[in-house]
């Protein structure tokens, strides 16, 4: 991104912030506009759960089939170009003119301007009156130094420090300093934080609200048959980055269960659209979620959601913003420990079922859309309320 391209976008939003300043007074307000980065549909789920808000990303997710209310980006059609380099801007200044607040979902923001990690347009809105909400999913705020020190202080490596073990550069200046200013600029802007306080240690320093999941709740189910006395256990793992969800662990675990017990199924799926993902579930007894991160991954809660019993590193008392009443919803199960967590439930199908239970009502009652998004009015009624 050229420094001359920077100075365009800038003042093309504040040239067409000040041409819009009809639709303030012609168009229908929205309460929030939600976007600009979809990571795991959050961004959508958001939206879902905000009466009154607008969705819109720069473009789509390639593994969710779903639908927004503006896609800056059309590479294919015939203003691609000018979309790609300037639509942002055009966007942000037609909806500051509507909204009365932006939630910022992953990294990204409307204007393509690098080292600014968004302050341009934080400041542009703030002075405008208007909430901001910054939503962090992960690596858009997670520090890999502060994680490595985490795992040293620990004896326990986590997502970081595994991610930072495969790709050792990332753990330079040139990869840490982003991240810095990316909460500096959050901690300075924002009415509200979400971010999850061990998971995703940052350089935050402002209080933060958990991460919240928004699983649909059409997609729960209360239906447990499949543990009915069946001929073959499925155990499924489906890792979006192997490196980082123990997917070498899982695979040696399952590798000398399978070869155990001839009932046992192992699947794997890779690089799957979503759609095949629920699909898998829904056929599995036991999921394998991710066994490097103090929280459960989004296919873990589907998992719980569709009703298998679900494994992962996950634990209520090393990430306090889980709760205690996560205790007991999954099986706790540290990444040296796989083999034996699975042949534990393995031996004890009844085990599996309450486990399976268990899983599904925690996940209904905290994570699912109702209940997430319960929790998010509470934070923007208070920042409506003038709280911050």
């Amino acid at each position: 991104m050229t420094s001359a391209l920077t100075r365009h976008q800038r003042r093309l939003t504040t040239v067409a912030y000040a041409l819009f300043a009809p639709v303030g007074w012609f168009r229908r307000k929205v309460d929030w506009v939600v976007g600009v980065e979809e990571v795991a549909s959050v961004t959508r789920h958001l939206a879902d759960a905000i009466p009154g808000s607008v969705s819109v990303v720069q473009q789509p997710h390639p593994f969710y089939d779903v639908d927004y209310d503006v896609v800056i980006r059309d590479d294919e059609g015939r203003w691609g170009r000018f979309r790609r380099l300037y639509g942002g801007a055009i966007v942000f200044a037609w909806l500051l003119r509507r909204a009365r607040g932006f939630v910022y979902v992953g990294r990204a923001g409307f204007l393509d301007i690098v080292d600014d990690e968004r302050r341009f347009e934080f400041a542009f809105l703030k002075r405008r009156g208007k909430r901001l909400v910054t939503y962090f999913t992960g690596t858009d705020i997670r520090s890999l130094r502060l994680m490595c020190e985490l795992a040293d202080r620990t004896g326990r490596p986590n997502v970081g420090s595994k991610l930072a073990e495969a790709r050792p550069e990332l753990l330079t200046d040139q990869y840490e300093e982003p991240v810095r200013r990316r909460a500096a600029v959050a901690d300075e802007f924002s009415d509200a934080i979400f971010s999850m306080s061990v998971d995703q240690t940052s350089y935050l320093t402002r209080r933060t609200h958990p991460f919240l999941y928004f699983h649909p709740d059409a997609n729960f189910t209360d239906d447990f048959s499949r543990f009915d006395a069946p001929e073959r256990i499925v155990v499924l793992h489906a890792p979006s980055n192997p490196t980082v969800k123990g997917t070498a662990l899982v695979r040696e675990a399952m590798n000398r269960i399978c070869a155990e017990r001839p009932n046992v199924e192992y699947r794997e799926l890779t690089n799957a659209s979503n759609t095949e993902v629920l699909a898998a579930i829904d056929e599995a007894h036991i999921v394998l979620n991710q066994f490097y991160a103090y929280v459960p991954g989004v296919f873990g809660i589907e998992a719980m959601a569709r009703g298998a019993a679900m494994l992962c590193s996950a634990d209520p008392r090393l990430e306090p913003d889980l709760g205690s009443e996560a205790t007991g919803a999954w099986l706790v199960t540290p990444h040296e420990h796989i083999y034996e967590q699975v042949s534990a439930l393995l031996d004890d199908p009844r085990r599996m079922r309450d486990q399976a239970v268990r899983g599904n009502r925690w996940a209904r009652d905290h994570a699912s859309e109702s209940a997430s998004a319960s929790a998010l009015a509470r934070v923007l009624d208070e920042i409506a309320d003038g709280g911050r």
